[in-house]
């Protein structure tokens, strides 16, 4: 696995910023983002030829990805408020299952209003997602060690978000079809999900 001591190499940082990223749970933080990171970077390349090889028409296939946009404004909204009450922890948890979810529809989807499903849920919680992450990790290894540790994180997150799409593009082309490598990449957002909710509670709500 990935030692946190190899993580700490990568950045430059301060006698705090080295303790959080040598704190239990730190790997299991940025693998577990990695693996929840390939599924947000999947439907901005993917979505539209998944529904036109559905013989979705161009028009509602590129409306596709506009409910994707149009969801997560308004969720960061929704979802601000619901973090507060029901703590952040528990919602950016929440968020990051219902990306799984969403991403297993998304392989099973053979219409129009199933992709749009996908899009509204997904546009949804990758708002929160996205919101809630800076917080989860200033929450989790503290305000004084979060720059350092969101820093090392956004490394995960580009591996993902640059090989995740050209991986799924090859393995669609390979197998004739979106069904299967949707649905692997929804297992690999799952074992994510579950290394996040498995980090310690250090800090935070």
């Amino acid at each position: 696995g990935m030692r946190p001591g190899g993580l700490r190499a990568m950045v430059p940082s301060g006698p705090v910023g080295a303790a959080a990223l040598s704190a239990g749970g730190f790997a299991s933080f940025y693998i577990g983002v990695l693996l929840v990171s390939i599924l947000v970077a999947l439907p901005f390349a993917h979505l539209v030829n998944t529904a036109r090889n559905l013989d979705i028409p161009m028009a509602d296939a590129l409306h596709l990805l506009g409910m994707v946009g149009i969801a997560s404004i308004a969720s960061r909204f929704a979802l601000g408020a619901l973090a507060d009450q029901a703590g952040r922890r528990l919602t950016f948890l929440a968020c990051t299952m219902a990306l799984v979810v969403a991403t297993m529809l998304w392989a099973l989807a053979s219409s129009l209003l199933a992709l749009t499903a996908f899009a509204i849920l997904f546009g949804a919680c990758w708002g929160g997602f996205v919101a809630l992450l800076p917080a989860f990790a200033a929450d989790q290894f503290g305000r004084q060690a979060a720059g350092t540790v969101i820093g090392v994180l956004y490394t995960g997150r580009a591996i993902a978000l640059l090989a995740g799409p050209l991986v799924a593009g090859y393995a669609m082309e390979a197998l004739g079809g979106h069904r299967v490598p949707i649905a692997v990449a929804a297992l690999l957002g799952l074992a994510g999900v579950i290394l996040l909710v498995r980090i310690p509670r250090l800090r935070g709500p």
